[in-house]
């Protein structure tokens, strides 16, 4: 069975057929037969009916520091102090914790403190430690509605996980693990088949969150996303063809509650939970390539992480010929001004309206700075820092001409490849939407497939899409940061391409992300815990 699985992996012809035929265009929006049930919408929480709970603490941990140097310096000096539980439980909400609730006719809505597509909130997140202050040692499911942890298995099973990634050495010295899974018909219920790329898009940008508020901790964070897919979905109890894991985070370094090196049996085990809805569809496109960019053998993962890395990513090249413009920065990170990363976080929800008026060049150079910063990712290192091209059109930018452009990272500056009013332009390659019109800024986070495949295999595609999420999310959090914005979008692929060609001949877009000044005040979200008892979630309250 391993060998098939790792086969399938390098037969890259699975992710190329997946992304052509979950393409945008203006046929297959004009000409989609796709109608939502809007009575049979899936359930935003995951409820398990009878598994034992742990109340998390109201009092929890709250990101004091600047968001600036949160979201730039991901690795803050060691905390000396271990990871308690309140500090999980913060990191716990201002990644996924409910920050805004609305009085509707059909119900009470829930925001939560990441944004997601759609906001459908397909992102589950699950806690494997060992005993640390306030929890015992256990896998469990965080659910944000009741701010609880459901018990799925008693005792330490990091060693599993660290195994199941071939013994990554980050893991065997983490007190707490993160695993983040997509729920598939939560998403896929709006965007079918397509969804599969928001999987990582929303994992993406909830990870954003997760590491800037683990820096604010002064918490060491690393990114897994080379793993035994079926190992670790066992061990979370996820049922197959439903839910699946898509990376692992680790949290905090503690040589004195290290990991055992040896593993234990890990038992089949099918908790009884709530449907997401009457009637959950399954989408054979995105089971297929999933299947296909899946690791078995432990040997497998080895070889992904490292062995792939020897393969050397083109270098980009910018035209002597070409305009450039030198990136400033309006506010030192060491502001006393500087917003704290808790204001930020509930500060932000997706922007439905902008206004005309510009931006400062300070603050978008402020903006691609803070989120380009080197991620901690496993497939990543010192010479390759990413596989994402920043390409946007600038609209209403105090001092930058309107026009199309590329962010040279290696020159720290901005290469202009188109000029001119392009409003029009950018609101259509975002699937005609008004909004991205009036967008002060639209970027456009675009990849080289070709080369990340013949790096990755089709696992190269995973971890495009959510390298890509995580820096959209990073541009979230900064557009905040500065004062303004934001708000994603999707795109018609092709269109994207062709516009930033030559320079993005090669390249493929993941995902799109407008900043700018809203034209409108919203109110800051709140701190909200235990917003559902255990009761209303099983639908047994009176």
């Amino acid at each position: 069975m391993g060998l098939s699985i790792s086969l399938a992996n390098n037969d890259v012809s699975f992710a190329k057929e997946y992304h052509e035929e979950t393409k945008h265009s203006e046929i297959s929006i004009r000409y989609s037969h796709h109608v939502m049930d809007w009575g049979d919408k899936p359930s935003p929480f995951k409820v398990y009916r009878s598994l034992p709970q742990v109340l998390l603490p109201s009092d929890v941990f709250r990101p004091k520091s600047g968001a600036f140097k949160a979201l730039t310096k991901l690795k803050f000096e060691k905390n000396r102090k271990p990871i308690d539980v309140a500090t999980l439980a913060g990191i716990l909400f201002f990644s996924g914790g409910l920050t805004r609730e609305s009085k509707l006719p059909f119900g009470t809505y829930h925001m939560r403190a990441a944004p997601a597509t759609g906001a459908l909130y397909p992102i589950e997140i699950y806690v494997v430690n060992g005993d640390i202050d306030g929890l015992k040692a256990g896998v469990y499911h965080f659910g944000p509605a009741d701010f609880a942890l459901t018990r799925l298995r008693d005792g330490d099973y990091r060693a599993e996980l660290s195994s199941a990634t071939g013994n990554q050495e980050s893991l065997t010295s983490s007190p707490v693990i993160l695993v983040l899974t997509s729920l598939a018909w939560r998403n896929a219920w709006k965007y079918q088949s397509r969804s599969y790329r928001h999987w990582f898009w929303d994992s993406g940008v909830l990870t954003s969150n997760l590491l800037a508020t683990a820096a604010s901790a002064k918490l060491d964070a690393q990114l897994v996303m080379g793993f035994s897919d079926r190992s670790v979905d066992k061990l979370l109890c996820l049922e197959e063809g439903k839910e699946a894991s898509i990376v692992l985070i680790s949290l905090g370094r503690d040589s004195n509650i290290m990991a055992s090196q040896s593993t234990q049996d890990v038992s089949e085990f099918k908790p009884e939970m709530l449907s997401l809805s009457r009637n959950e569809m399954t989408y054979d496109a995105i089971w297929k390539m999933h299947e296909a960019s899946s690791l078995y053998e432990a040997e497998d993962v080895r070889s992904w992480t490292q062995g792939t890395r020897e393969i050397p990513l083109p270098k980009e090249t910018v035209s002597n010929d070409i305009v450039t413009y030198p990136l400033i920065v309006e506010r030192g990170g060491d502001s006393l001004q500087e917003p704290t990363l808790e204001e930020v976080i509930l500060r932000r929800g997706s922007t439905r309206r902008f206004s005309s008026s510009p931006i400062s060049f300070g603050q978008l150079s402020e903006i691609i700075i803070n989120s380009t910063t080197p991620l901690p990712m496993d497939f990543l290192d010192e010479k390759n820092t990413t596989n994402v091209h920043i390409y946007f059109i600038a609209n209403a930018v105090e001092g930058l001409p309107s026009g199309a452009y590329y962010f040279n990272r290696e020159r720290m500056r901005l290469a202009q490849i188109k000029q001119g009013e392009l409003r029009k332009i950018s609101g259509y390659l975002c699937l005609d939407q008004p909004l991205f019109s009036v967008a002060s800024v639209v970027f456009f986070l675009m990849t080289d497939l070709n080369v990340m495949l013949n790096r990755y295999g089709n696992r190269g595609y995973r971890a495009s899409q959510f390298e890509a999420g995580v820096v959209a999310g990073n541009i979230y959090l900064s557009a905040y940061a500065v004062g303004i914005g934001a708000s994603g979008s999707t795109f018609y692929d092709d269109s994207v391409t062709e516009f930033f060609s030559p320079h993005a001949a090669e390249k493929s877009a993941m995902i799109a992300v407008g900043i700018g000044n809203p034209d409108y005040r919203a109110r800051p979200g709140e701190i909200l815990l235990g917003r559902m008892s255990r009761a209303e979630l099983l639908g047994t309250e009176k």
